[in-house]
């Protein structure tokens, strides 16, 4: 500073004086945003980027609300409520159509077979066990596709078999207890219902060879076509690609979150752990799953169209961040 003062002219100096050190500028407030999740391991992504401050990083103040499926989360984003919402694959789609339209999937954040189970009494060792039974899951939801695939493909009449709606924590204790013969869900709702009571439940199966199920991130177009809402999204799908890098290899650190914020044990939380993919992309992979379940869907009635990407997805933000984590889609199907 000295040296640097004796370079200029007295003038210069005593303005320099008067003007005191530079000052800063003031820093920008973060963005608000309201993400909506379930209590599930396939979201350990976002945990990791809330855990290790990757939102924040990127200049986000994130409110997450849990929900016990992508289902319910979606009766409360209807209602105007959220920026970004997880749901399931069938979910996203059949609310796609509902709306109108009015939602975009912007990325699948994680895919997998194993992590879907069917979990049924000790009494049930076949699928034709499961003739003249009530069985559950949440209707509308991933296991609704996964039921009627495991009892086509077992040459089971689904008319034989009862299926009822039951939110996710309703599961464990309605098996426990005999009210249902078996149950066809996510996990770690299986983990948990065998710590509940392992004399009295086991695993079916899992969903390999019958569905592959997603978890995807979605908003709404409106949202999106706004500067802020594009920003939001962009830097919300890059932070929780760096959340994605360290749940995919930190283990610990993503049972520490599981037991701190949903009491999973960490048994719970690796059994899900073990299967996740995790994309965060929109890619071919991706649209023959969903081609896949859309044939489905059409024919069990659950939707009356064929899907469109270009219209069903928001490519943009992932293009933003890496052009190569898009593919181009294929026509509707």
């Amino acid at each position: 500073m000295h040296r640097f003062m004796n370079a200029l002219s007295p003038a210069a100096v005593a303005a320099a004086l008067m003007l005191g050190p530079p000052v800063a500028h003031a820093q920008q407030p973060p963005l608000k945003m309201t993400l909506f999740g379930q209590p599930s391991v396939n979201n350990d992504s976002i945990w990791m980027a809330l855990a290790k401050g990757f939102y924040k990083q990127e200049g986000l103040d994130v409110t997450y609300r849990l929900f016990p499926s992508g289902t319910t989360a979606f009766q409360s984003f209807q209602s105007g409520q959220g920026d970004i919402v997880m749901t399931g694959d069938l979910p996203s789609v059949q609310y796609f159509f509902r709306v109108k339209g009015d939602y975009r999937t912007i990325a699948a954040i994680e895919r997998d077979s194993k992590g879907y189970v069917a979990v049924a009494g000790k009494a049930i060792k076949t699928p034709q066990d499961l003739l003249g039974k009530t069985i559950a899951t949440r209707v509308g939801s991933t296991g609704s596709w996964f039921i009627s695939e495991y009892l086509t493909k077992n040459h089971i009449d689904p008319k034989t078999v009862k299926v009822i709606n039951l939110d996710t924590q309703v599961l464990p204790a309605a098996l426990c207890g005999g009210q249902i013969a078996a149950f066809f869900i996510w996990q770690p709702v299986g983990s948990r219902t065998l710590e509940i009571c392992p004399d009295k439940a086991h695993y079916l199966s899992d969903a390999t060879g019958y569905v592959q199920g997603y978890l995807v991130a979605g908003a709404r177009p409106e949202w999106l076509a706004t500067p802020q809402g594009r920003d939001i999204a962009i830097r919300w799908l890059r932070a929780t690609i760096k959340g994605r890098d360290v749940a995919a290899k930190d283990f610990k650190d993503v049972a520490a979150y599981a037991a701190a914020n949903l009491g999973l044990s960490e048994q719970a939380t690796r059994d899900q752990w073990d299967t996740n993919k995790r994309p965060i992309a929109i890619d071919n992979i991706y649209y023959s799953d969903f081609c896949s379940l859309s044939r489905w869907a059409q024919g069990a009635k659950a939707t009356d169209a064929k899907i469109d990407f270009a219209k069903l997805t928001w490519p943009d933000g992932l293009r933003a961040i890496n052009p190569r984590l898009v593919d181009p889609p294929p026509p509707p199907c």
